[in-house]
């Protein structure tokens, strides 16, 4: 829906026109595309005009009429509210498409498939970062070993750390593969 043109768009007129310039735009518009004027154009031309004729009647019968108009603009502005509105969660989703995983780039920083995915190696950095931390604080706990108790200590802050530093990876990797950005 998002790259259909608006009745607006058809028209050439912009949303906050009056109704006197929707009015003349329509009639320019029937009058250059009018089947009528183009009988002794090609076929293919003469369908060309046809189909734009009806948008451009299509559009008419909306714009043209006050209470259509509102409820239109109404709709218009819905739609566009809605595309801004993020997707709702998928079921579906997988961070990592198996089909394009290069499993011995996995540990690497490199980007795994088309640029935007996390490899599982960074995904799983945390998770290791923070389990191990603990492990270790626990054995220096046990020991009583103020090496371990600082080495555990060490890991689960930059486990956590690495909790906040994966999706900001991911993001700035699509900024990164994103053609359009």
């Amino acid at each position: 829906m998002a790259g259909d043109p608006t009745h607006y768009d058809v028209l050439d007129v912009a949303p906050g026109a009056t109704p006197a310039e929707i009015r003349a735009a329509y009639l320019a518009l029937a009058r250059a595309h009018h089947p009528d004027f183009h009988t002794t154009s090609s076929a293919a031309t003469r369908a060309a005009n046809e189909r734009e004729m009806q948008l451009v009647n299509e559009a008419w019968a909306v714009l043209g009429d006050e209470r259509r108009r509102r409820e239109y603009d109404d709709e218009l502005r819905r739609r566009r509210r809605d595309e801004r509105r993020p997707g709702a969660a998928s079921y579906d989703f997988t961070p990592i498409d198996d089909d394009d995983t290069d499993y011995a780039a996995l540990l690497d920083d490199e980007p795994v498939g088309d640029g935007a995915t996390v490899s599982r190696g960074l995904q799983m950095l945390p998770a290791v970062g923070v389990l191990g931390g603990l492990g270790v604080l626990v054995l220096g706990m046990l020991l009583r070993t103020t090496f371990f108790l600082a080495f555990g200590v060490a890991a689960v802050v930059i486990g956590v750390l690495a909790f906040v530093a994966t999706p900001v990876v991911a993001v700035m990797r699509s900024y990164r593969s994103d053609p359009e950005g």
